[in-house]
């Protein structure tokens, strides 16, 4: 949701988004590919005794997301869980981080695309930033396809798409090269390295 908002934000008028960077994300996301996000995001129903019950749970729901380190496990589970009164831990992710993105969950003032009967499209949202932007793209991913990052690569003010290999949907940014990436970007001329 991140992406989106930030996608949002940096289209309007005067925005104070000065490079946007988007991981994994675009203004075209298919039906199955939103289907399939809901499916990861099982939110607040579930249940865990412990710390490591609830990482082993993250490590299966996320390892499209792609390899970490044993401390970096940890790291990513203590912060995806709260305790709850009754003892034990659930998720700390909100089940209806999909809701907005329906059919007929239209905010005041975002313009929406013609292919809404294949998928959430904000093309014409997409086309309207007019900063440097930085696409990173997992190559396994179900939620930004190729097709959707070689249009963002050439449409609206081009922007940067980079691929991360050997990683779906998104990539966790935790390493030191995909650090570097968005570091080189953001700290780029002003042409924000577009192509």
């Amino acid at each position: 949701m991140g992406g989106l908002i930030g996608m949002m934000l940096a289209s309007k008028a005067n925005s104070p988004i000065r490079r946007l960077v988007l991981n994994d994300v675009g203004p075209f996301i298919s039906w199955q590919a939103l289907a399939h996000l809901k499916s990861i995001n099982t939110g607040r129903e579930m249940r865990f005794n412990d710390m490591s019950e609830a990482e082993r749970h993250i490590r299966i729901a996320c390892a499209e997301f792609g390899p970490l380190s044993d401390e970096q496990w940890a790291h990513v589970a203590q912060h995806s869980v709260e305790p709850i009164e009754d003892g034990g831990y659930a998720l700390a992710w909100d089940p209806a981080i999909v809701s907005p993105l329906r059919i007929g969950a239209r905010q005041d003032g975002i313009e929406f695309g013609n292919d809404f009967l294949l998928g959430f499209d904000l093309w014409p949202v997409w086309n309207a930033v007019n900063c440097p932007r930085l696409v990173l793209r997992g190559t396994e991913s179900a939620v930004l396809s190729v097709a959707t990052a070689e249009r963002m690569r050439t449409s609206g003010p081009h922007a940067r798409v980079v691929d991360i290999a050997g990683v779906g949907h998104a990539p966790w940014l935790m390493s030191q090269d995909q650090i570097g990436i968005v570091c080189d970007f953001l700290l780029s001329p002003d042409d924000g390295g577009t192509a």
